[in-house]
């Protein structure tokens, strides 16, 4: 049973890490967006922003998902972790990636924030319908608060 629940945990981090992939390609959408010459293209940007809404939210379900296993598993692998050591070492390899990945993100949404911070401070001052500007500010402050609560899981190796 410890090892189907590990399998699943397994396949849990190799889609995490996917997802955040994906997310990496929408920063660097965003970037583009926000860097256009003539003023940001809005449109690819709260598009962006709204796929990778949906990735933090599946990010966020497989998170509740790897913690649910997590529980049932852990108190069965007490005693029994040289039997499955194999692929703990794979589990702990996979979540050195997904830090590794956490931590690039974390520098591309930064750049991205100031980019927009500084684009969306612009436009406050010279607008004249400033609705769409600020609800697009809005969006992404929000979404990139959301992301930024999805920490990487790790597994315990004590015992």
């Amino acid at each position: 049973m410890a090892g189907t629940y590990l399998d699943m945990m397994e396949d849990s981090l190799r889609k995490k890490i996917e997802i955040m992939k994906q997310i990496e390609v929408q920063n660097g959408i965003q970037k583009e967006a926000l860097e256009t010459i003539g003023g940001p293209d809005e449109d690819a940007f709260d598009k962006s922003v709204n796929i990778k809404g949906e990735l933090i939210d599946k990010l966020t379900e497989l998170n509740d998902g790897f913690d649910s296993l997590y529980e049932k598993v852990g108190k069965e692998l007490d005693g029994k972790k040289d039997k499955y050591r194999d692929q703990i070492q794979r589990m702990q390899d996979l979540i050195r990636d997904i830090t590794d990945l956490s931590n690039t993100l974390e520098v591309q949404e930064s750049r991205n924030k100031e980019l927009a911070d500084n684009y969306f401070s612009n436009t406050r001052q010279g607008m004249r319908t400033g609705k769409q500007s600020a609800a697009a500010a809005l969006k992404y402050h929000v979404t990139m608060n959301k992301s930024a609560n999805i920490q990487p899981h790790f597994i315990d190796n004590h015992g």
